[in-house]
């Protein structure tokens, strides 16, 4: 699963308007960037959350 299948699934688990795959939910906790909730539930680890932040970061000239 390429970054961008992992952010749209990320998203599909946070926004309450999409709809997650179990599948794809089943892929990113096994990939460590989401975390089970019971039977059918899921929501995204510390490392899930990094991985969307990273696309809405500007880039920094000075630190």
């Amino acid at each position: 699963m390429p970054d961008a299948s992992h952010i749209d699934a990320l998203l599909d688990l946070i926004d309450p308007d999409r709809t997650a795959d179990p599948d794809e939910s089943a892929q990113l906790v096994v990939l460590g960037l989401a975390e089970k909730l019971g039977r059918n539930a899921c929501r995204p680890t510390t490392a899930g959350w990094n991985l969307l932040a990273e696309r809405g970061r500007p880039f920094r000239t000075q630190f």
